[in-house]
């Protein structure tokens, strides 16, 4: 009891939109706007081309909706993420963060805000999109399976090479970029790595400030709210909360009535 007052207080005053899905599809292509509603004009400074570029070299099949598309995708069109650009720039920065929808126009993911002071429209827009694709370290957890699936190795080289999932060349972000590193491993290490530990794994993908839990699977598990303790989160929807004991988290919250309380092992 003494925990139902402080998340029920913290509920009823916070609200933050989601539009993820509590499991991920897996999904075999990215198909990019080539027209972004900000800008009105197809590949406007190249803002379309750029964003498929990146997710290309992160090792993606990624076309722009212009394109000539795969037969398997005309044939199937939820076999696809859909990007776009979202834009909330101000007078003197450039500020925009990237959305990935399914088929039924349903947010799977979003990235973090990415800026730019650069002056120059075209190079102001690549460095803010630069960033803000930075800010997505989870997201290989979406294709393990699809990319291990679609990436052909070249003949000379080994085929153990579609088992390394490279999300971002480290080479191509600026400097002055802050980047989350990315886990680069396959699924078979992930699920290894979890069985080590003594309580089940998650991982933290931090968006727009809140978080969201991730299992090897990939599925979201829960979804936080910030507190101003930050051994302590809101667990948003299942009235429950989440904190720090040390060496594990503890989640306590309700499932069907029944108060349910579960340890895990978190890495942010």
């Amino acid at each position: 009891m003494k925990y139902f007052y402080f998340f029920t207080f913290f509920l009823v005053i916070s609200s933050v939109s989601f539009g993820q899905n509590s499991t991920f599809s897996q999904h075999k292509y990215i198909i990019v706007d080539s027209t972004f509603d900000f800008l009105k004009q197809v590949d406007r400074y190249k803002t379309s081309s750029f964003t498929k570029f990146l997710f290309n070299k992160a090792g993606f099949n990624a076309y722009l909706d212009t394109d000539e598309l795969p037969k398997d995708f005309l044939d199937n069109k939820c076999n696809a993420l859909y990007v776009t650009i979202k834009d909330n720039s101000g007078m003197f920065i450039s500020k925009n963060f990237i959305e990935l929808k399914d088929c039924n126009e349903k947010l799977v993911f979003s990235s973090n805000k990415g800026t730019s002071k650069l002056k120059d429209y075209e190079r102001a827009y690549r460095e803010s999109i630069r960033k803000a694709f930075a800010t997505i370290p989870n997201l290989h957890f979406i294709y393990t399976s699809a990319i291990v699936n679609l990436v052909k190795p070249h003949k000379k080289k080994s085929p153990s090479i579609q088992e390394t999932i490279t999300v971002i060349p480290v080479s191509d972000i600026p400097a002055n970029v802050k980047v989350v590193q990315p886990i680069v491993s396959t699924k078979k290490d992930l699920v290894n790595e979890s069985k080590k530990l003594e309580y089940p794994l998650l991982y933290a993908q931090e968006i727009n400030g809140t978080y969201q839990l991730i299992n090897n699977t990939p599925s979201v598990l829960f979804l936080l709210l910030k507190t101003t303790d930050k051994t302590k989160f809101i667990i948003k929807d299942q009235n429950g909360v989440l904190f720090n004991k040390g060496t594990y988290w503890l989640a306590e919250y309700y499932k069907n009535g029944v108060l349910t309380i579960e340890k895990y092992q978190i890495k942010f």
